[in-house]
């Protein structure tokens, strides 16, 4: 199925961080807000992921998949200044120890919770602690507009993609069929 491509972004040393794109993650919880994302043991970020306890999310738009795709496809021991060679902006968190990307209309600082073994990697459950939206994206302030997002899709045969245009509203669609 198609999922978002998220860039996790750590604390890897004093005003240092990694990128790492990561397409296996989504919201699993409402109240309180929660996200969980698979992440191999492997990784760069890995450790710091476990000694820090907290990262964030970073949802990139559909024109920046170079740079996404960068920060996949390079390991943090290759280039431990990956955030400079993309050309990334890390900006200090309010709550937790890692930055975000300024250059993401949608940025999540989340605490770890608990991390379940899986495969090669693990699954972590995280909580959000707080979200941070370019005004550019919000309808009415409040509301976020999915298109103007322009949210980087990724596809399990290996291609990024952009979303296309509406089908239905959600909740709204279905109701021609109570009639």
């Amino acid at each position: 199925f198609p999922m978002p491509a998220l860039l996790v972004a750590v604390k890897t040393g004093e005003d240092r961080a990694n990128i790492l794109t990561v397409a296996w993650g989504g919201v699993v919880g409402g109240s309180p807000p929660m996200l969980a994302l698979e992440i191999g043991s492997a990784h760069y970020s890995t450790p710091h992921i476990e000694r820090e306890g907290n990262f964030t999310v970073n949802i990139p738009r559909s024109g920046q998949a170079v740079r996404a795709d960068y920060c996949g496809l390079v390991s943090g021991r290759q280039d431990p200044n990956k955030p400079e060679t993309c050309g990334w902006t890390m900006v200090p968190s309010d709550k937790i120890s890692s930055p975000m990307i300024a250059e993401c209309p949608l940025s999540f600082e989340c605490r770890v919770v608990r991390k379940v073994e899986a495969g090669k990697g693990s699954f972590y459950l995280v909580e959000v602690l707080e979200t941070h939206v370019d005004e550019d994206v919000l309808i009415d302030g409040k509301t976020i507009d999915a298109l103007a997002l322009d949210p980087l899709i990724f596809t399990p045969d290996g291609y990024y993609h952009k979303l296309g245009e509406q089908v239905g509203k959600g909740w709204d669609a279905g109701k021609v069929l109570n009639s």
